[in-house]
């Protein structure tokens, strides 16, 4: 989280002081807003620029805390709850190693297969050869559906998607078509296998390290330094004219 303040611009801010009753506040409140608003459509065209072809919910996930008269600070953040796109993570989890560097957190199926003992301790998974991606160079979802199911991984009190209690499933195969693969006997990966043909679709890793690619404060600092006076001059205008808004959302 970034935050947007005041503080150590009052010769910027003198224009406001000249204003009487609440419009010092309302304006400032709203300057505060605009800014933090262009930071957000900033940020969103770093991650364009740094990351690989990342997905709209990565995209749409920084949020603003507007500023209000009584709460003359207006904060940038990635979100930090859990969804139904989430695949078991909020977005904070997996952009926060971008924006800090270091080490990627568990993936929902990576719990999965660890608490099966199906893959060791200290192993992380990443897409093999043989894997289905999307079009944004992700696992597809309907190919790790397969594989855990296949796997028997998806059980839970009252419920199975099995491939083994599933008819359809176990009519295409995938219950006897993935299996792990070893070297001697130390566990590498997941393997597939159709017919004749066996590809490796998860292969096992050491955790992976992110170096940081989004300089998510320093995106957000520049814009400050860029917009907030400019935004303030537009406010103070605004207030001068009876334009400011009565309510403080997000503008862009």
């Amino acid at each position: 989280m970034f935050s947007i303040k005041r503080s150590g611009l009052d010769e910027a801010f003198a224009a406001l002081d000249r204003l009487a009753g609440d419009l010092p506040k309302r304006a400032l409140a709203d300057a505060l807003n605009h800014t933090a608003n262009q930071a957000r459509i900033a940020l969103r065209a770093e991650m364009e620029s740094v990351f690989d072809r990342p997905t709209p919910f990565t995209l749409n996930a920084v949020r603003i805390l507007n500023a209000k008269p009584s709460s003359l600070e207006a904060a940038v953040w990635v979100k930090d709850e859990k969804d139904n796109n989430s695949k078991g993570q909020a977005p904070e989890d997996w952009v926060a190693p971008e924006v800090f560097g270091g080490p990627r957190v568990d993936k929902k199926s990576e719990m999965l297969l660890r608490r099966r003992g199906t893959l060791p301790a200290g192993r992380f998974i990443v897409p093999a050869e043989g894997a289905r991606l999307d079009a944004y160079g992700n696992m597809s979802r309907g190919h790790m559906l397969q594989i855990l199911s296949g796997l028997r991984l998806l059980s839970r009190p009252g419920y199975t998607a099995d491939a083994s209690n599933r008819w359809r499933s176990f009519r295409k195969g995938h219950a006897e078509a993935f299996f792990v693969m070893r070297r001697g006997k130390v566990p590498i990966g997941i393997a597939e296998r159709r017919g004749k043909t066996v590809k490796m679709v998860l292969a096992f890793v050491r955790q992976p390290i992110y170096r940081q690619r989004l300089d998510f404060h320093g995106v957000v600092r520049r814009l400050a330094d860029e917009r907030l006076e400019v935004n303030v001059d537009k406010a103070v205008t605004d207030a001068l004219t009876d334009q400011l808004p009565t309510r403080f959302e997000r503008r862009s």
